[in-house]
């Protein structure tokens, strides 16, 4: 209903639980003096309907016709479905179970492939300076080895932070957990692709973010930016995946950003459809961050008040799993019925928003921010400002590693990390290097953070 901003709920007018109490303090001397009240006007049609401190409607006033849509539960959590199923065959339900889907699996992942090839240097839109393997094989142990094209064997381990491995897709910066997969054959190459990345369309046409002008093309690279990274123009989130870049102005849309769909539903507003649009508006129900006129949202037609940051409702799996709790931890976007103390994160140590999104474990009561969640990996053993922007880890979009060879700098080699406390501060401009993208030596102390060093080259 447009007079009240949450869903109603059925319920039985003569039922004991709805018998509520007003305790009115008359005097020091007297105490607490126990009242019933039974008087209640409908918020629509103002006549009484007998129930106390409560938001009501009579059932006949809030399904009339002149009702803009239904916002009664079917039951508890549940709105009723304001659109029908058979006109979205192709319909998005979000959030994805666990960090494992992604939007691009969804939309470009392939079941009837089962060879393992060894293939060249471009496969499909993408190139890589080494011939790259594509193995699809029905082994589904964590850890094996395959031969590669120089007759080494490569170890490749899967995405598991259980067991505290990350493995990044260099196209989608996703997690890896399952084949079918490209593997770089260079022994000392950590070059690796979902397969389903090879698939993405090698230019965009008329990307309704850019209306401007009509292509971007796919790169592995974002061109002319130091160490591939670049800011996305729809997330402003930093990547280093594969991007799409317009030729005429420079425009730069992560993979992901690229096929946000029009039309999404959310667990967090059931049964009701998200459409993608224009505008600026009130705070994302996700992580309660602005929407900015530059970017876009999903937001609920007939709802006024809800609204969707994309990247917030597709990059935060249901359930998500680290070493720190043995049970799988559940998104929630309410307070825990019966939760007896404050909400504190797990891992930052800091204080949490239950009316927010958040990660909760319902065996051992701990919660923790989603943003933390996807960063634990990085900061097991650092607490602190792990540097969210909203629900979204910082360096989501990020995947550290790889080498800086530059002697006129310094005469090691350089590794591209995130900045950690015992890293101190840049040697350029002496800025604290913790939580920061930067590039450091592991013979010996020196450290520069990424801004500073993309300056300098």
């Amino acid at each position: 209903m447009d007079e009240h901003e949450h869903p109603l709920t059925l319920i039985d007018l003569w039922s004991e639980q709805l018998q509520h109490e007003e305790e009115d303090e008359e005097d020091e001397e007297d105490g607490l003096i126990a009242k019933q009240d039974f008087r209640c006007l409908c918020c629509r049609c103002k006549e009484e309907i007998t129930l106390f401190d409560r938001y009501y409607v009579h059932l006949g006033c809030a399904t009339s016709r002149e009702e803009p849509f239904m916002s009664i539960l079917t039951s508890p959590g549940k709105l009723i479905r304001n659109y029908e199923e058979a006109n979205y065959p192709n319909l998005l339900h979000l959030p994805f179970p666990d960090p494992s889907y992604s939007l691009l699996k969804h939309l470009f992942f392939e079941e009837n492939i089962s060879i393992t090839t060894i293939v060249g240097t471009k496969t499909h839109n993408i190139s890589h300076q080494h011939p790259l393997i594509l193995d699809c094989s029905t082994d589904h142990d964590i850890t094996r080895s395959i031969a590669s094209s120089s007759r080494i064997m490569k170890t490749i381990s899967f995405h598991d932070p259980m067991k505290r491995i990350q493995l990044l897709c260099d196209g989608c910066v996703r997690p890896i957990t399952t084949k079918p997969i490209y593997m770089c054959a260079n022994e000392d190459c950590n070059f690796v692709l979902h397969e389903w990345c090879t698939r993405l369309p090698v230019e965009l046409k008329s990307h309704h973010s850019h209306p401007q002008h009509t292509r971007s093309i796919l790169h592995s690279k974002c061109p002319d930016k130091f160490f591939g990274v670049f800011r996305c123009d729809i997330c402003w989130l930093p990547c280093n995946g594969f991007v799409y870049h317009c030729e005429e102005c420079g425009y730069k849309i992560d993979v992901n950003c690229a096929f946000i769909p029009e039309e999404i539903t959310h667990a967090s507003h059931p049964n009701h459809l998200l459409s993608r649009v224009h505008l600026k508006t009130y705070d994302c129900r996700i992580c309660g961050g602005y929407i900015w006129d530059e970017n876009f949202t999903h937001s609920c037609k007939n709802c006024d008040n809800f609204y969707l940051h994309p990247w917030c409702a597709l990059l935060i799996p249901e359930r998500t799993r680290h070493k720190c709790d043995k049970h799988p931890m559940k998104l929630s976007y309410f307070p825990i019925e019966n939760h007896k103390s404050e909400y504190f994160c797990e891992i930052c140590e800091e204080e949490l928003n239950p009316q927010l999104a958040f990660y909760h474990c319902y065996e051992c009561m701990q919660s923790m921010h989603p943003a933390c969640a996807s960063s634990i990996l990085c900061y097991e053993t650092h607490t602190g400002d792990l540097k969210r922007r909203g629900a979204i880890y910082k360096f989501a979009n990020v995947k550290f590693g790889g080498t800086y060879n530059n002697t006129r700098i310094h005469p090691h080699p350089l590794s591209f990390v995130q900045g950690i406390a015992t890293d101190g501060c840049c040697t350029n401009c002496h800025d604290t290097l913790q939580y920061e993208m930067i590039f450091k030596c592991l013979d010996c102390e020196f450290a520069i953070c990424y801004d500073c060093l993309k300056r300098i080259v």
